[in-house]
């Protein structure tokens, strides 16, 4: 898929007339960058999760609780299934170590955590990169979820992105563009 890029690229501006070439290769170019930004976003909200993580789960007396930090955090990142996967590894490790009370503040620590990434700060970070507004990211979230179960929670930000760019680039779409914007 790598090696065809350009290829495909270049066939898919040819699929328009000639006048609108330009303005295909510069969507496509826009979309490209969209989807680079949402990996690094998410990459960022991995690891935000991650560094908080280990240094709660260092503060509780965690043992390995770098490793186990890590792993949660980014487990985190899951749809659906992301907080039940990021609470197995600390809390199975702790069973051992850890007592009751603290056991159940890496819980919480979890949960809460998850909660503020996942409600707040992904869709401000995500939505800054691709210049979506929050609201616009989490009716995205509702909308793909709902059509697509956890594949359309998966791809629900960058296709709100990509239609973004594209009604950006279509002159009797601008408004809904303007709109999306954050």
């Amino acid at each position: 898929m790598l090696s065809w890029k350009d290829r495909t690229r270049a066939a898919t501006v040819k699929l328009f007339r000639l006048e609108s070439r330009e303005a295909v290769y510069a969507t496509l170019s826009g979309i490209g960058s969209m989807f680079r930004a949402f990996a690094v976003g998410n990459a960022l909200c991995g690891l935000f999760m991650s560094l908080v993580s280990v240094a709660a789960f260092g503060l509780l007396g965690l043992p390995y609780f770098y490793f186990l930090g890590f792993i949660s955090g980014f487990l985190s990142l899951i749809p659906y299934l992301g907080v039940a996967l990021a609470v197995v590894p600390p809390i199975t490790v702790g069973l051992s170590e850890v007592s009751g009370p603290r056991l159940l503040a890496v819980f919480v620590i979890i949960v809460g955590l998850h909660l503020f990434t996942i409600n707040v700060l992904f869709p401000k970070v995500i939505g800054k990169r691709l210049h979506l507004n929050p609201l616009i990211v989490t009716i995205g979230l509702f909308v793909w979820s709902s059509i697509w179960g956890a594949m359309g929670l998966i791809l629900a930000v960058p296709i709100t992105g990509a239609m973004k760019i594209i009604f950006d680039s279509v002159d009797g779409l601008r408004s809904f563009g303007a709109w999306m914007e954050e």
